[in-house]
């Protein structure tokens, strides 16, 4: 698969399932690495904090708040899409045992630049700042903590095939 088809396939991804299941295979094809098992649960955190990954768990925990606003700020699938890309490689990173946000950051770039090509929105999101992207971020992004966590049924699901 080539640069352009790969974002071609992100812009049209639909769900966190999909846009995950391209991070695993652009994981792999640029660091040789891959982890299966992962959950996705949406959570009401702090809106300094985009997503994280506990060490040792198998759980990525996204920004329910954050998500919302980006998705409300977008006026494209691709940016939103881009956004959901680079949350779910950064945790991913995480997952494989990096613990360095900064190599993260590094890495996420390198394997989006390989996977979607120089200069994607994807890459430059894993090392600017996002109210780069999303200029009213700071106006929408109060914090509302409900305390509230949903489980995304489906998602890893090419390491799960035998849970429906």
């Amino acid at each position: 698969m080539t640069a352009i088809s790969n974002r071609r396939d992100l812009t049209s991804a639909e769900g966190f399932d999909m846009i995950f299941e391209m991070v695993k295979v652009a994981t792999e094809k640029t660091l040789g690495m891959h982890r299966a098992g992962l959950t996705l649960v949406l959570g009401d955190i702090p809106n300094s904090v985009g997503a994280y990954h506990e060490m040792g768990s198998n759980a990525i925990v996204m920004n329910r708040n954050l998500l919302r606003i980006v998705e409300k700020l977008s006026r494209s699938k691709a940016k939103r899409n881009s956004y959901v890309f680079m949350i779910l490689l950064h945790e991913y990173l995480h997952s494989l045992g990096y613990t360095s946000d900064r190599k993260v950051r590094e890495l996420g770039k390198q394997i989006t630049d390989e996977y979607l090509g120089r200069r994607h929105m994807a890459g430059e999101m894993a090392v600017r700042p996002l109210d780069q992207f999303f200029p009213d971020l700071a106006k929408l992004s109060s914090f509302r903590d409900r305390g509230e966590y949903q489980m995304i049924r489906r998602f890893d699901s090419s390491s799960t095939p035998y849970i429906g």
